[in-house]
């Protein structure tokens, strides 16, 4: 089960990396795993502008975005399914048995 850390702790480790520190050296002190803290580490320096790449803020922004987009796509297919089985449904004519004029 993953381990989840305070946000000051991360953010104390985020600095020491981005100050020079070795993330073995940060390793051995504080046994918070070598591949945690570059996962940690990568994203810090895309929003510190070291690496190109898109930001936390502008990345939490495109989710929201994209998962707004998915919602949309779902109500236009919903929308799309209910005019069809409208459309397959014709008004008969008691009296002739055939579609009516008017909804023709």
């Amino acid at each position: 089960m993953p381990r989840h850390y305070p946000p000051h702790f991360r953010r104390k480790m985020i600095d020491r990396m981005l100050g020079g520190e070795p993330v073995l050296a940060l390793f051995l002190e504080t046994s918070v795993l070598e591949q945690t803290l570059y996962r940690w580490k990568h994203p810090a320096l895309i929003d510190d502008g070291f690496l190109g790449g898109v930001d936390s803020t502008q990345g939490a922004d495109l989710r929201a975005a994209k998962k707004h987009v998915k919602a949309s796509e779902e109500e236009v297919q919903l929308v799309r399914e209910a005019s069809a089985s409208f459309d397959s449904l014709a008004v008969v004519d008691p009296k002739e048995h055939r579609p009516s004029q008017k909804d023709a």
